[in-house]
């Protein structure tokens, strides 16, 4: 009777050989949070929190956090449910979204209210089917807005089109709506801040700060802008790189500014005759 009893214990707590736990989350759709963990699974009632030790999994409907130690932090002021609000993550993290994955973080945090995350390392990669976004501080996401921001040595490589490197990028995708999967995902726009540069197949470009336009195909540079092909430059204060048409416009002021200046605009070409 002893042994029945205990059985039936374990099956209402949710507990399996593999301990797991399954809390309500009222912020994103009803979605339960599950919890896994193969070393155990700790409840501190005083702290309201679970941790999770041992290959750490944490599973909310397509969002899967995996790490070394999870912490579900919940708060159950207001109800007799357990309402996770805030799951943080300690070693080797991993991160999936349908068909966007995000590797190399060393902590993570991710906020359900605001469906963010934020996570933190030195060599941490976001992948898409195609592209990727890297960082060597953080990298934050916000799921249902579908944006993520790098800060700390950005590189964002599009397909084989181009690579973008800047002090901090922010990428926005969108699901293409010519895709046989309906999860299919991809860059709408890039921002770059700071110490930008933009390397194609034909040139390598410099600013303060980049916009990248998927539907035009169109790169934007604006400030100290300085477009290189081999030993030759040509220098200005606004470009726009046609990235179909291999076309690049430098220009002496960009939108916005007030007045012109011609010796902004400056071409140092090289003639290739070897220093003769």
């Amino acid at each position: 009777m002893k042994k029945i009893y205990f059985l039936f214990f374990l099956l209402c707590l949710n507990f399996s050989l593999v301990y797991s736990q399954q809390l309500t989350n009222k912020k994103t759709d009803q979605e339960p949070v599950e919890i896994y963990a193969d070393d155990g699974i700790e409840w501190h009632k005083n702290d309201k929190k679970y941790i999770a030790k041992g290959n750490a999994k944490a599973v909310s409907g397509s969002m899967i956090l995996e790490s070394d130690i999870i912490e579900a932090h919940y708060d159950d002021s207001n109800s007799s449910d357990m309402d996770i609000y805030m799951v943080k993550a300690l070693g080797n993290v991993i991160i999936n979204d349908k068909k966007l994955k995000i590797v190399g973080g060393k902590t993570a945090e991710y906020d359900l209210k605001k469906d963010y995350f934020k996570i933190n390392g030195k060599r941490i990669k976001l992948l898409s089917e195609f592209d990727e976004l890297n960082a060597n501080k953080k990298i934050e996401y916000w799921r249902s807005k579908d944006v993520a921001v790098a800060t700390g040595k950005a590189v964002a490589i599009k397909k084989n089109e181009f690579t973008i490197r800047a002090e901090k990028l922010v990428w926005y995708f969108y699901k293409n709506p010519k895709a046989t999967s309906e999860d299919k995902i991809d860059v709408k726009k890039i921002i770059g801040f700071q110490n930008v540069s933009i390397k194609t197949n034909n040139e390598v470009a410099f600013s303060d700060k980049a916009l990248y336009n998927r539907d035009k195909e169109i790169c934007k540079l604006f400030g100290n802008v300085k477009l290189q092909k081999g030993d030759s430059f040509l220098l200005g204060e606004y470009a726009e790189i046609d990235l179909v048409r291999g076309i690049s416009k430098l220009m002496p002021k960009g939108p916005g500014d007030s007045f012109l200046n011609e010796d902004r605009v400056k071409a140092l070409i090289d003639k290739g005759d070897g220093g003769k």
